[in-house]
């Protein structure tokens, strides 16, 4: 029994002195430095691919979230400025679909618009407030909001005009 003991005595004698050796506090302090830059590295790169995955949606949704014209700059020079724009902050059309908290609006010579209520949108018909249960398929709209990343319009005020 007391060979065992003598044995791990003398074990963790070597072990504290290990511990407390300056190859010892190198190594861990490498160590660490190494899982800190691990982390540092894979934060960065978290941020970086938000950062390009927003700038990519971005792009890919110019036209339809900032007005230009739907086919590129470039492609119909003479109706630059004509008809040929996109309604960047809003939309007029009838509505032609109710789904939840979305709204879609078909326009007159415009694509159909994704338009997404919140719980701060303001809803009108003639002076009246009203709620988005209120809303029928084919009443006529006028909306103003927001462009998205996704190419929706998030509301801030819809106002109701063919509404009996």
């Amino acid at each position: 029994m007391e060979t065992n003991e003598k044995i791990s005595d003398s074990i963790a004698k070597k072990l504290a002195g290990a511990a407390h050796s300056r190859i010892f506090k190198i190594t861990t302090a490498a160590v660490l430095f190494l899982i800190i830059i691990t982390g540092v590295f894979g934060l960065g790169m978290a941020v970086g691919y938000r950062k390009a995955n927003f700038s990519y949606n971005w792009g890919e949704n110019y036209h339809r979230n900032f007005g230009g014209p739907r086919n590129g700059f470039f492609r119909q020079m003479p109706m630059m400025f004509g008809s040929d724009f996109i309604s960047a902050h809003g939309t007029t059309g009838l509505i032609i679909k109710i789904d939840g908290n979305n709204l879609v609006v078909d326009g007159n010579n415009t694509p159909e618009k994704i338009v997404v209520v919140s719980d701060k949108t303001i809803i009108r018909n003639g002076q009246q407030d009203i709620k988005l249960g209120d809303l029928k398929i084919g009443e006529l709209v006028v909306v103003v909001g927001n462009p998205n990343t996704g190419g929706q319009i998030e509301a801030i005020l819809i106002r109701v005009f063919n509404s009996k």
